[in-house]
């Protein structure tokens, strides 16, 4: 959180930041308490809460149908302090766990939210979209048919576009913040439109998400 905080000082007009813990790692209830002081104290800094959500691949593989009691403790948390701040919320929340936090979204009235790089079932993904909330696309599609599903699945209106840089999709080859255009030219290949298309309405989306416009 303070590394960010540095680059967003350093970047002020090109950098958007978010706090929060992974789901994936371990992390006491000091540590989640102590980034939750700073998302209060930099309010007017940071745009979101994130990245926050429910572990999937850290979890044994015979206990992947249902999150554990603590990790949804500390999603809750995070998702208070996101709607009493009138952020928004990214969210790793796989497979399984892709209902549930919707769920938990719903419980906390949180309106406006991003499920980052999405796996779950058709339905899930509907009620995702219809609640209002982004999917978003990242350089996957270029190379797994599940993404590209995903994209014909959800309208371009409830879109983002990301790269999760710098995980390797490629092996060897770390993400970079400008394969987003890669990206973008597979959306719209997939959705048939224009490049400009994708990329004035997934502008439009992001704005919103973060910005609430």
């Amino acid at each position: 959180c303070h590394s960010l905080l540095r680059w967003k000082e350093r970047y002020p007009d090109f950098l958007e930041i978010a706090f929060g813990v992974h789901p994936e790692v371990e992390a006491g209830a000091g540590e989640t308490e102590r980034v939750l002081r700073l998302i209060r104290r930099h309010r007017g800094v940071i745009r979101a809460v994130g990245e926050v959500g429910l572990p999937h691949y850290s979890l044994p593989e015979g206990e992947r149908l249902t999150p554990p009691s603590s990790a949804v403790e500390r999603l809750e948390r995070f998702l208070e302090v996101a709607r009493e701040l009138e952020l928004p919320v990214s969210l790793h929340a796989v497979h399984a766990m892709a209902a549930p936090a919707l769920r938990l979204l719903k419980k906390h009235r949180v309106r406006r939210a991003v499920f980052h790089w999405l796996k779950a079932p058709p339905n899930v993904v509907d009620a995702i979209v219809e609640a209002g909330h982004f999917v978003s696309v990242t350089p996957d599609v270029l190379v797994r048919e599940r993404d590209r599903d995903l994209v014909r699945r959800v309208p371009l209106t409830s879109l983002v576009l990301e790269t999760d840089a710098p995980w390797e999709y490629e092996k060897g080859r770390p993400a970079e913040p400008a394969w987003v255009r890669r990206v973008a030219e597979e959306v719209a290949r997939i959705k048939g439109c224009s490049l400009a298309e994708v990329s004035r309405v997934t502008t439009r989306n992001a704005l919103a998400l973060i910005k609430g416009d």
